[in-house]
């Protein structure tokens, strides 16, 4: 007779409710908030703006919705350097939210349960390749998703994902900031 399964612990189950949930209010803040807004806040709020912008932009950036708008915007509200790290910030907060998410839903707590749980054609993907991790994530548009789902979904450890998004997520938060500076301001 086979046992049943355990249930998972209480925490695990409300994050599987919770978390999808913050990241469709991420979906709707998306399609609610413009470069406008964020500086309309900025002048508002001051130096506490990021307090406000940074969790934000976490979860429009867990949700499959573009979050570039808050880079920019930050790259002509900031200096240069609090800009790129506002962002870098933002982008990471949202990949550990988005894998989080993925792992809780699909269940994988490691590689080698992962590999059990999917087609073998798919477990051949190198989720937890450095070159995957990293230039994945440069794919514009789906890269970050992508990168996020098959690391999640393929039982790739947190030390790992986390490591390799931060160190590919600086190009872009490098790039976007410099368009925002040079587009729509030279920060303040």
């Amino acid at each position: 007779m086979d046992e049943p399964t355990p249930k998972p612990p209480l925490w695990k189950r409300s994050l599987r409710i919770v978390l999808p949930l913050a990241l469709l209010l991420g979906c709707w803040a998306a399609f609610q908030f413009g470069g406008d807004d964020l500086r309309q806040m900025h002048q508002q709020l001051g130096w506490v703006a990021p307090v406000v912008t940074v969790p934000l932009h976490a979860l429009i950036a867990a949700a499959p919705v573009p979050s570039d708008v808050i880079v920019i915007a930050n790259g002509a509200l900031y200096s240069y350097p609090v800009a790129v790290f506002l962002g870098w910030l933002g982008w990471l907060l949202g990949s550990i939210l988005e894998f989080t998410t993925i792992r809780l839903w699909t269940g994988v707590n490691s590689e080698e349960e992962a590999r059990k749980k999917m087609p073998r054609w798919i477990s051949r993907w190198p989720a937890g390749s450095p070159w995957f991790l990293f230039f994945g994530r440069q794919i514009p548009g789906v890269g970050a998703h992508l990168c996020a789902g098959v690391a999640a979904a393929g039982g790739v450890s947190y030390r790992r994902y986390i490591t390799w998004t931060a160190i590919a997520i600086v190009p872009g938060a490098l790039l976007l900031s410099a368009i925002g500076a040079r587009l729509l301001g030279e920060g303040t």
